[in-house]
């Protein structure tokens, strides 16, 4: 409890912070665009309410499906800067074409300096984590990675607006104590479940569980549905280490989760990597893995 009322003091002491920052009266303001909606609270909260930040994929919309509407690429016909996560499918996709669509917007990769985790728990026939599909984008899903994540925001912000540097830094210092003080929270939260195994319909979680020794073991492999043969050899591990969930992205169809989970006695549990209140949905991920 202490924790939690911690976490939210910082929240609101760094946001109103950063919301008295304004520009002139009657001025516009300069405009940003982010992949997906967990940045817009990220940059909002070491830019405060200089910039008119908006996300490129709705909520609800699944990134790897996702196509911009015209009306979607002209979001960004004024956009000074671009966040992209960097490893996002339809950035893969589209990333080149909102460039050429706006030459004079800057693109930041958010996750420059990350290590890249698969989110596949398979090897191909060389031995080695399948190149296609097999990187997790799911950077932000993890304290740790979403501190250099910040930490890169912050020096784009810097480089287009020197004079405010000093107010980006401490915005910056802001957010690695909430970070931090989340990490904390997970931590308890998951202090009894040391090594677990969690059963994923699409691998969602690599950085997740790496960071808090869990094992992910995903349903889904490099964007496709399982043969028979590994959905087999799935209910019998989950059978094995008494694993009564499946764990999927609230973007994705239940269905399929909704047949395994009755293979294995179980039930399917929902959850929101994209949702907004960052901090928030991170102690929510850690309280489902911890009661399921």
């Amino acid at each position: 409890m202490v924790r939690n009322i911690y976490i939210f003091f910082i929240l609101i002491v760094a946001l109103s912070l950063v919301s008295c920052q304004h520009k002139p009266a009657g001025s516009k303001k300069v405009q940003l665009t982010v992949s997906i909606v967990p940045q817009k609270f990220l940059v909002k909260f070491i830019a405060g309410d200089k910039y008119d930040i908006q996300a490129m994929l709705p909520p609800g919309s699944n990134h790897e499906t996702y196509e911009p509407a015209p009306r979607d690429m002209e979001k960004i016909s004024t956009s000074k800067l671009y966040f992209a996560i960097g490893a996002l499918d339809f950035e893969l996709t589209w990333l080149d074409r909102l460039k050429a669509s706006n030459p004079g917007m800057k693109v930041i990769n958010s996750s420059e300096g990350l290590q890249m985790l698969s989110g596949h728990n398979h090897e191909n026939e060389a031995g080695e984590p399948s190149k296609n599909h097999g990187i997790d984008p799911h950077t932000w899903l993890s304290p740790a990675c979403i501190k250099i994540q910040a930490s890169n925001i912050c020096k784009a912000l810097s480089a287009i607006d020197s004079s405010n540097t000093s107010v980006y830094n401490e915005n910056l210092k802001m957010f690695y104590h909430l970070a931090d003080s989340v990490d904390q929270r997970i931590r308890e939260k998951l202090a009894g479940s040391a090594e677990k195994s969690i059963l994923i319909f699409h691998p969602a979680l690599a950085y997740f569980c790496r960071d808090y020794n869990l094992t992910q073991i995903s349903i889904e492999q490099d964007g496709k549905e399982p043969s028979p043969a590994f959905m087999a050899e799935i209910v019998k591990t989950a059978k094995e280490k008494g694993i009564k969930a499946i764990f999927i992205s609230k973007e994705f169809d239940t269905r399929n989760a909704e047949a395994i989970a009755a293979e294995i006695h179980g039930k399917v549990v929902v959850f929101d990597p994209m949702a907004e209140n960052w901090a928030e949905n991170m102690v929510h991920l850690a309280d489902l893995i911890a009661s399921n």
